[in-house]
């Protein structure tokens, strides 16, 4: 029985072509909006996430102000802050960073270029690895280095300045001289991979700033937990500049809370869009209702013949929510394709514009729920013109011209 009802749905839709396919237009664009959105957001957790277990759990960052704006900063640290760190039971190594901007020319071209310093002490190698910087030819910045520095990836690939910037490169930054001495590995961030990367010194000639620190990266050691770490690192410091708990102006946070923090914004993000879009969605609905009623009156009498040959109240109720549903259904199918397809496209020219490494997700979840919301959609859509056309009385339907 639901087999020759289905097969009766089906041929309704189809002797309305044209309709039926304007109908499921509101679903598609809503559908193709959703599954791009969430394909694309967990596609940049997934890399997010990726680059904070690149970078290490045992990573603590040391930053002016509080939270992100902290990495916005600059300066705000000094090296009482650094030392304050150091003396941390649990702190294997500190380092400081500088991160700025300046004016860098490369063969009568100019660009504004990102400028980095790091230490050439012991701590180095610690720094670079929670920056996730690591040379790929050439080498290493040094101690006793003036004006030598790396070129991010970008840089020494040609992204930035039309030539590309090799080894022994000269390029003009903020009015010194600088050396390139080696060519940096992609690190996934596209304001390090267009940067170049000196020795802390030389960046604070640079600037004239001899004590300056705009952030600080601590290891803990091995077997201690990075979240007690930093709790002892927040009341030395506090210690250290005589303030109060509670009115700190610099924040301490693991690798872990600046992934909660980061991932909350982008789920705040993506639920205030999936709130937007669900207008289409609605709209997608209100026009399964008004084709169906529409439907509802132009085969009046049809349904009246039905009913006067046998048909049950229930079996016209049941045509008619499976012609919703399939609306809802076929309009999801159409919107879950283009969704992919729009979010692998996405996931290519952000990759090209910015260089952030994302991986498309296809999520069976994603899919089947999508899938199920259209039905869904079109269903409850169409449960108000069902019911009108199965309470309809045969006598009076088919008297109906």
């Amino acid at each position: 029985m639901i087999y020759d009802l289905a097969e009766l749905s089906g041929k309704n839709l189809f002797r309305r072509g044209k309709r039926s396919w304007l109908t499921v237009i509101g679903i598609v664009i809503g559908i193709t909006a959703i599954v791009a959105l969430f394909s694309l957001g967990q596609g940049l957790e997934d890399s997010v996430t990726q680059e904070f277990e690149d970078l290490g759990a045992n990573t603590i960052f040391i930053l002016p102000g509080e939270g992100f704006e902290g990495f916005f900063s600059e300066g705000g640290l000094d090296e009482d802050d650094l030392e304050a760190v150091r003396r941390v039971q649990g702190v294997g190594e500190a380092g400081p960073v500088i991160y700025t901007q300046a004016s860098g020319e490369f063969r009568g071209e100019e660009q504004r270029i990102p400028m980095v310093g790091i230490p050439t002490d012991s701590s180095q190698e610690m720094v670079m690895r929670s920056n996730n910087l690591e040379v790929d030819s050439g080498r290493n910045i040094r101690d006793g280095d003036q004006f030598s520095g790396l070129a991010g990836y970008d840089l020494h690939q040609g992204n930035v300045f039309e030539r590309e910037v090799g080894l022994r490169a000269q390029i003009n930054l903020a009015g010194e001289n600088v050396r390139i001495v080696g060519l940096l590995e992609a690190s996934g961030d596209p304001e390090y991979d267009r940067s170049i990367v000196l020795p802390i010194d030389s960046v604070r000639d640079i600037l004239d700033e001899d004590d300056r620190i705009d952030f600080i990266n601590a290891e803990v050691e091995s077997g201690r937990e990075p979240v007690d770490v930093a709790d002892e690192i927040r009341e030395e410091i506090r210690r250290e500049r005589n303030v109060a708990e509670g009115s700190e102006d610099f924040t301490v946070s693991t690798a872990d809370d600046l992934l909660d923090s980061f991932l909350g914004i982008l789920n705040v993000v993506q639920y205030v869009v999936l709130g937007i879009i669900s207008i289409a969605l609605f709209v997608g609905g209100l026009g399964i209702m008004n084709t169906m009623y529409m439907s509802v009156s132009e085969r009046t009498k049809e349904i009246g013949i039905m009913k006067s040959i046998g048909a049950t109240r229930r079996q016209i109720l049941s045509i008619y929510l499976l012609e919703a549903a399939a609306l809802g259904f076929v309009g999801g199918l159409i919107g879950i394709a283009l969704g992919l397809g729009l979010a692998e496209i996405s996931f290519y020219v952000i990759e090209q514009a910015v260089g952030i490494p994302l991986e498309p997700t296809r999520s069976i979840e994603l899919i089947g729920a999508a899938l199920g919301a259209s039905v869904i959609l079109g269903t409850v859509s169409g449960y108000l013109p069902a019911r009108k056309a199965a309470g309809l009385q045969p006598v009076e339907a088919i008297r109906q011209e």
